[in-house]
């Protein structure tokens, strides 16, 4: 019975602190995260945001970080001010969709800036980023593109799921296979 109680204790303890291993494990690579976190750090050991904001944003660009790629920072530093307000914004918006939405309204007249540093902070998330720049109108599919390949992201995983946008056109299934997959159109079910 008291090998049970230590067991299932055991077993306890494991599962509820996997998962924050985890999320730490992914925090490490993804850089919006990582920077997110050095700026929380400044802030909580008393560092005013506004002063945060500039010092991390110097620190990457200077620095680098370990996951913001090197091809990334000529980027990132031709284009200093945009990106130190988008990581004034990591403060309260923890996922590139959230920082791309923050960064049209504290960018408008910037909206390319915008979604290629959310790329390049989240990549993960850049399918993500794409679409609400494409729902949102602040920006052309075309002009999008061309911020997603800034980025250094591979345009072909991009797609378009927002209203009226352009995406990929696939017909449903059965179109034009016939049900005896001869072609021509039937879309009947085969009995067979």
């Amino acid at each position: 019975m008291r090998n049970r109680f230590i067991f299932s204790l055991v077993m306890s303890v494991l599962i509820a602190v996997s998962p924050v291993t985890i999320a730490q494990e992914g925090a490490n690579s993804v850089p919006g995260l990582q920077i997110r976190s050095q700026l929380l750090t400044a802030i909580d050991n008393g560092t005013p945001a506004d002063e945060a904001t500039v010092t991390v944003s110097n620190e990457v660009l200077a620095e680098g970080s370990v996951a913001v790629p090197a091809a990334s920072l000529p980027y990132l530093q031709t284009n200093q001010p945009a990106f130190e307000s988008m990581v004034g914004l990591l403060v309260n918006n923890a996922t590139g969709f959230e920082l791309a939405i923050a960064g049209f309204g504290a960018l408008p007249e910037q909206p390319s800036d915008v979604v290629t540093i959310a790329m390049i902070l989240f990549p993960e998330d850049a399918n993500e980023i794409y679409n609400i720049a494409l729902q949102t109108g602040v920006i052309s599919a075309e002009d999008a593109l061309l911020a997603a390949i800034n980025a250094g992201i591979d345009t072909s995983t991009l797609t378009a799921t927002a209203a009226g946008a352009t995406g990929n056109n696939v017909s449903p299934l059965g179109v034009g296979t016939g049900a005896a997959g001869a072609g021509g159109g039937d879309t009947t079910v085969s009995a067979n």
